[in-house]
Protein backbone atom coordinates (compact mmCIF):
# COMPACT_ATOMS: atom_id res chain seq x y z
CA UNK A 1 0.00 0.00 0.00
CA UNK A 2 2.49 2.22 0.93
CA UNK A 3 4.73 2.05 -2.67
CA UNK A 4 1.31 2.40 -4.48
CA UNK A 5 1.14 5.89 -2.40
CA UNK A 6 4.71 7.02 -3.15
CA UNK A 7 4.03 5.99 -6.98
CA UNK A 8 1.04 7.85 -7.17
CA UNK A 9 2.73 10.86 -5.70
CA UNK A 10 5.80 10.57 -8.36
CA UNK A 11 3.77 10.30 -11.25
CA UNK A 12 1.84 13.81 -10.16
CA UNK A 13 2.99 16.48 -12.63
CA UNK A 14 2.92 20.25 -12.04
CA UNK A 15 2.63 23.69 -13.77
CA UNK A 16 3.94 26.65 -13.15
CA UNK A 17 1.43 29.21 -14.49
CA UNK A 18 2.61 33.24 -14.80
CA UNK A 19 -0.24 36.38 -14.54
CA UNK A 20 1.35 39.82 -15.60
CA UNK A 21 -0.39 41.97 -13.56
CA UNK A 22 1.44 44.75 -11.82
CA UNK A 23 0.14 48.27 -10.03
CA UNK A 24 2.89 49.87 -11.12
CA UNK A 25 3.82 50.36 -15.06
CA UNK A 26 7.90 50.81 -13.98
CA UNK A 27 7.80 47.60 -11.78
CA UNK A 28 6.06 45.64 -14.48
CA UNK A 29 8.67 46.93 -17.05
CA UNK A 30 11.57 46.12 -14.66
CA UNK A 31 10.19 42.31 -14.56
CA UNK A 32 9.58 41.83 -18.16
CA UNK A 33 13.07 43.24 -19.00
CA UNK A 34 14.55 40.80 -16.48
CA UNK A 35 12.18 37.96 -17.62
CA UNK A 36 13.31 38.62 -21.03
CA UNK A 37 17.29 38.21 -20.40
CA UNK A 38 16.86 35.88 -17.73
CA UNK A 39 15.06 32.94 -20.18
CA UNK A 40 15.92 34.75 -23.33
CA UNK A 41 12.56 35.07 -24.34
CA UNK A 42 11.72 36.53 -27.66
CA UNK A 43 9.59 39.75 -28.05
CA UNK A 44 6.33 37.53 -29.59
CA UNK A 45 6.88 35.20 -26.31
CA UNK A 46 7.15 38.27 -23.89
CA UNK A 47 3.89 39.90 -25.74
CA UNK A 48 2.01 36.80 -25.52
CA UNK A 49 2.99 36.45 -21.45
CA UNK A 50 2.21 40.37 -20.92
CA UNK A 51 -1.87 39.41 -21.53
CA UNK A 52 -2.73 40.26 -17.88
CA UNK A 53 -4.35 36.59 -18.14
CA UNK A 54 -3.04 33.72 -16.29
CA UNK A 55 -0.25 31.71 -19.05
CA UNK A 56 1.30 28.54 -18.59
CA UNK A 57 4.92 28.45 -18.96
CA UNK A 58 5.95 25.17 -17.88
CA UNK A 59 3.65 21.94 -17.56
CA UNK A 60 4.35 18.04 -16.97
CA UNK A 61 7.13 18.71 -14.76
CA UNK A 62 8.08 17.12 -11.30
CA UNK A 63 7.59 19.16 -8.22
CA UNK A 64 11.02 20.36 -7.97
CA UNK A 65 11.64 21.62 -11.24
CA UNK A 66 8.10 23.57 -11.24
CA UNK A 67 9.68 25.15 -7.75
CA UNK A 68 12.98 25.90 -9.54
CA UNK A 69 10.98 27.76 -12.19
CA UNK A 70 8.84 29.41 -9.52
CA UNK A 71 12.06 30.95 -7.70
CA UNK A 72 13.76 32.22 -11.05
CA UNK A 73 10.34 33.88 -12.24
CA UNK A 74 9.79 35.13 -8.46
CA UNK A 75 13.56 36.37 -8.66
CA UNK A 76 12.97 38.33 -11.73
CA UNK A 77 10.15 40.67 -10.67
CA UNK A 78 7.54 37.91 -11.83
CA UNK A 79 3.68 36.91 -10.23
CA UNK A 80 3.27 33.47 -10.46
CA UNK A 81 2.30 30.16 -8.91
CA UNK A 82 2.67 26.05 -9.05
CA UNK A 83 -0.33 24.26 -9.54
CA UNK A 84 -0.76 20.48 -10.18
CA UNK A 85 -1.69 19.56 -13.49
CA UNK A 86 -5.33 18.26 -14.12
CA UNK A 87 -5.58 14.40 -15.62
CA UNK A 88 -6.72 15.47 -19.01
CA UNK A 89 -3.58 17.54 -19.11
CA UNK A 90 -5.58 20.80 -20.04
CA UNK A 91 -5.64 24.17 -17.79
CA UNK A 92 -7.78 24.60 -15.10
CA UNK A 93 -8.58 27.90 -13.74
CA UNK A 94 -7.47 27.40 -9.89
CA UNK A 95 -10.05 30.21 -8.90
CA UNK A 96 -13.16 28.60 -10.63
CA UNK A 97 -13.62 26.32 -7.89
CA UNK A 98 -13.47 29.22 -4.92
CA UNK A 99 -16.01 31.43 -6.45
CA UNK A 100 -18.77 32.03 -4.30
CA UNK A 101 -22.69 30.17 -5.17
CA UNK A 102 -24.73 32.96 -6.45
CA UNK A 103 -28.25 31.89 -4.67
CA UNK A 104 -31.44 33.79 -5.97
CA UNK A 105 -32.68 36.88 -3.03
CA UNK A 106 -35.84 36.63 -4.60
CA UNK A 107 -37.07 32.88 -3.15
CA UNK A 108 -37.22 33.54 0.58
CA UNK A 109 -38.80 36.20 3.10
CA UNK A 110 -36.09 38.64 3.81
CA UNK A 111 -37.51 39.40 7.56
CA UNK A 112 -34.45 41.44 8.33
CA UNK A 113 -34.51 44.05 5.36
CA UNK A 114 -35.20 47.68 6.59
CA UNK A 115 -38.17 47.89 3.97
CA UNK A 116 -41.08 45.19 4.30
CA UNK A 117 -41.21 42.84 0.84
CA UNK A 118 -43.80 44.46 -1.32
CA UNK A 119 -44.17 42.18 -4.02
CA UNK A 120 -47.92 40.39 -3.12
CA UNK A 121 -48.47 38.67 -6.40
CA UNK A 122 -46.17 37.15 -9.07
CA UNK A 123 -44.07 39.67 -11.27
CA UNK A 124 -43.38 39.96 -14.70
CA UNK A 125 -40.31 37.89 -14.61
CA UNK A 126 -40.58 34.67 -16.17
CA UNK A 127 -38.82 32.92 -13.30
CA UNK A 128 -41.79 34.33 -11.36
CA UNK A 129 -44.95 31.97 -12.98
CA UNK A 130 -44.29 29.14 -10.80
CA UNK A 131 -45.07 31.11 -7.71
Amino acid sequence: MEKAKVTAALLKTYEVIYIDKFADAIEAELARASLKERFLLSDRKLELMSCGKPIVVKKGVSYDEACRFDEEIKKSGGICWIQESAPDGLYHERRSEKRRELSDRRDHYRGSAILPDRRMGIGRRTSDKGH
